[in-house]
C-alpha cells in the first residue's frame, strides 16, 4: 500500500466507531504482517476463500486479541511486525491455547491436593466443624506476613470468620455435588463438615484460608509439598494467577510475573550459564513460562511422580520458532525443555505421605 493510502486509511480508522473486519486484517497487513491479501480482482476460488476463512478467523478471535499474540515479533523502530504470517499467527494462538489446557489439567491437580490437605489438617485435629470457630485454628497475636503483615487479633478474627461464614450458605445452595445436595436436604445444620466445603472453595479461597492458618498447621501441609511455608505460598499466589490466565482466555505463552515466585531450590544454580532457566548476567531468574513450569513441575513431583507432562512439553515444543525462541520463554536452551520434564520423574517420594 502506497504512504497516500496509509494516511487516507489511518484517517478513516479514526473517524469511525466500528472498525470493519476487513479493515482490521488491513491493520495487520499495513504494520507488515505477511500472508494477507486484500485484493478481489483476479482472485481465483482458492484465495477468495482464503481470505473469507481469514475475515472469520479476526470475527472470532477479535482483531486485539490476536494483537496480542503478535507483539514478540513486533518491531519498535520500524513500527512493524517481523517474520510472521497471519496464518502462523492463529496457530500461535491455538498453541496457547492447548498449553493452557494442559497446564490447567495439572493446576487442577494442585488445587484438589491442598484442598484434601486443609481438611486434613483442620478435621483431624479440630472436628468436622472446628473450622467454624476461627480462634482455634488462626494465627493469633501476631502480624501475619502473608496478608502484608497485618496484626491479627480478636476483631481481625472475628472480621474473617464473619466474612467467610457469610459465604458458605450460597456455596451450599449452588454446588452441584451429590453429597452436598443431600447435605442441604437431609441435615439441619448450616454449614457442611470441613471435607465436604473445602471442594466448594476457589482456589483463590483456599489460598487464604492456608495464610490464615497457625504456622504449626501450615508447616504441616507445606511439608507434604517438600517446602517451606514462604515457598509454597509464593508458588499458589503464582499457580492461582495462572489458572486465572487459563481459564479466561488470557495469554499464558507470552505471560511475565511482575512479583516473582521463590525459585524452587532444584532449580538454583550457582552460575548463570547453567540450570534449566535462564539468568540475567545481575544472576536474576527469568520470569517467563518456564519459570512458572517449574513451580507445576515441583509441586506435580510431590504429587504424583509419575504424571504425564508430554502435553505441556507438546506444547512448548511447538511454540517454538525462530522469534519465539526457547529464550524468549525463559529456558536456557531447547535441550532444557526436556530436562525439566524429566525431572519431574526423578522424585520418588510417597505421594500418599502421612503427617
Amino acid at each position: 500500500m502506497d504512504t497516500s493510502y496509509r494516511r487516507g486509511f489511518f484517517m478513516l480508522m479514526k473517524t469511525q466507531k466500528s472498525i470493519r473486519y476487513i479493515d482490521q486484517l488491513a491493520l495487520f497487513k499495513l504494520r507488515g504482517m505477511t500472508g494477507i491479501n486484500l485484493s478481489i480482482h483476479n482472485k481465483n476460488a482458492k484465495e477468495v476463500s482464503h481470505l473469507i476463512k481469514q475475515l472469520k478467523t479476526i470475527s472470532t478471535l477479535g482483531y486485539y486479541n490476536l494483537k496480542n499474540y503478535a507483539l514478540p515479533y513486533y518491531d519498535s523502530e520500524s513500527s512493524s511486525y517481523q517474520n510472521i504470517h497471519f496464518d502462523d499467527l492463529v496457530a500461535r494462538f491455538y498453541r496457547d491455547k492447548h498449553l493452557k489446557q494442559a497446564v490447567l489439567h495439572a493446576i487442577e491437580d494442585i488445587e484438589t491436593t491442598l484442598n484434601t490437605k486443609i481438611s486434613n489438617v483442620l478435621g483431624r485435629k479440630y472436628g468436622p466443624y472446628g473450622y467454624l470457630d476461627f480462634r482455634i485454628w488462626y494465627q493469633r497475636n501476631s502480624k501475619n506476613k502473608f496478608l502484608h503483615n497485618k496484626f491479627i487479633d480478636k476483631y481481625a478474627i472475628q472480621k474473617e470468620q464473619l466474612n467467610f461464614l457469610g459465604k458458605i450458605p450460597a456455596k451450599v445452595r449452588k454446588s452441584a455435588s451429590y453429597d452436598m445436595r443431600k447435605f442441604a436436604f437431609e441435615s439441619d445444620r448450616v454449614n457442611p463438615p470441613i471435607w465436604l466445603l473445602m471442594n466448594e472453595l476457589t482456589l483463590g479461597e483456599s489460598i487464604h484460608l492456608y495464610k490464615l492458618m497457625s504456622k504449626n498447621n501450615r508447616d504441616k501441609i507445606s511439608a507434604y509439598f517438600g517446602c517451606k511455608t514462604d515457598e509454597l505460598v509464593s508458588w499458589l499466589d503464582n499457580i492461582n494467577l495462572i489458572r486465572n490466565i487459563c481459564c479466561h482466555s488470557g495469554l499464558l505463552a507470552d505471560f511475565r510475573l511482575k512479583t516473582k515466585a521463590k525459585v524452587p531450590v532444584e532449580f538454583k544454580t550457582r552460575n548463570i550459564d547453567e540450570g534449566i532457566l535462564l539468568r540475567t548476567r545481575e544472576g536474576n531468574y527469568t520470569n517467563a513460562l518456564a519459570f512458572q513450569l517449574c513451580i507445576i513441575v515441583k509441586l506435580m513431583s510431590k504429587i504424583n511422580n509419575k504424571y504425564i507432562f508430554k502435553d505441556i512439553k507438546s506444547a512448548v515444543y511447538k511454540l517454538l520458532d525462530d522469534t519465539t525462541t526457547p529464550q524468549h520463554y525463559g529456558f536456557r536452551n531447547k535441550q532444557m525443555i526436556r530436562k525439566l520434564f524429566d525431572l519431574a520423574t526423578e522424585d520418588k517420594v510417597d505421594s500418599l505421605i502421612e503427617y
